[in-house]
């Protein structure tokens, strides 16, 4: 038989159980930067380039803000990825999925951080019927 806890081991609990949610999807958000990722509002942008022998298609980074460094040192808004499948090509596939991985956690995590004052305003709560 289980036992039952008290309001306030109740949420103790719950506290305890989310605080360690969020710090291992924050241990997650840490080894997932320690590998290549994209910066913040970039994406892998698919364009068409016609030549000699027809028509190709070639990938390249692109965000609003010129951060890729060129090989003459001015920022561009753009660098070239290369052709689909390559290892360019997987390397920034890579890079992307690791930076949706970590938006996607921060979404999680700040769900948890209003979970968590939603549990410390309960506590409250409770506490001040229980005095």
């Amino acid at each position: 038989m289980e036992k039952k806890l008290s309001k306030a081991e109740d949420i103790a609990e719950r506290l305890e159980l989310l605080q360690s949610k969020l710090e291992a999807i924050s241990l997650e958000i840490s080894q997932l930067k320690q590998a290549d990722v994209v910066p913040d509002g970039c994406w892998i942008l698919r364009y068409q380039s016609r030549g000699k022998g027809g028509t190709y298609w070639y990938y390249k980074w692109q965000s609003k803000e010129p951060i890729f460094v060129t090989k003459t040192g001015q920022k561009s808004c753009h660098k070239y990825i290369g052709k689909a499948g390559s290892q360019e090509f997987f390397r920034a596939v890579e890079m992307m999925l690791a930076r949706t991985k970590i938006e996607a956690f921060n979404q999680v995590i700040h769900t948890l951080e209003l979970a968590r004052m939603d549990l410390i305003e309960e506590a409250t709560r409770y506490q001040k019927k229980k005095s």
